[in-house]
């Protein structure tokens, strides 16, 4: 009876350590009716007053502004997104960050990233660049 107990025990032991290894992937439903602000691009922190943001809509439709507003349509398959394009009005900023900001989220989408979720920090990310947002919903 003591060996079952153990063996029961070892291998629940196990089992728990197994799924505690495995990251957790990311679902429609954990972005979705979130707000991420800009924080970080490629290393360089964002002011806080440009208010650089993405946010996930129904059917995972993106929303977001860097200089520029943009929106598209996107698929989340296991931890990459992309979409098959963007819709992005096309004005100049005057700040040339936030204009080099919108060529790189339009690659991200386009061409896509590597998405991770952690404690409510949003990573996009591919071999160049790298954008980092934290969660700050409107409500």
């Amino acid at each position: 009876m003591k060996k079952t107990l153990l063996l029961i025990s070892l291998f629940s032991s196990s089992l728990l350590m197994y799924g505690c290894n495995e990251a957790k992937k990311i679902q429609d439903t954990d972005l979705m009716h979130h707000r991420f602000v800009l924080t970080k691009a490629n290393g360089q922190d964002i002011s806080l007053d440009d208010q650089a943001d993405i946010i996930f809509g129904e059917k995972m439709t993106i929303t977001g502004k860097m200089c520029n507003q943009f929106s598209s349509q996107v698929t989340l398959d296991s931890d990459n997104i992309k979409g098959s394009g963007v819709i992005m009005t096309k004005m100049l900023c005057n700040d040339e960050q936030l204009n080099q900001l919108d060529y790189i989220i339009e690659q991200l989408i386009v061409n896509g990233a590597k998405i991770d979720l952690t404690n409510n920090q949003l990573i996009l990310k591919n071999e160049k660049n790298e954008l980092i947002y934290q969660l700050k919903d409107l409500m």
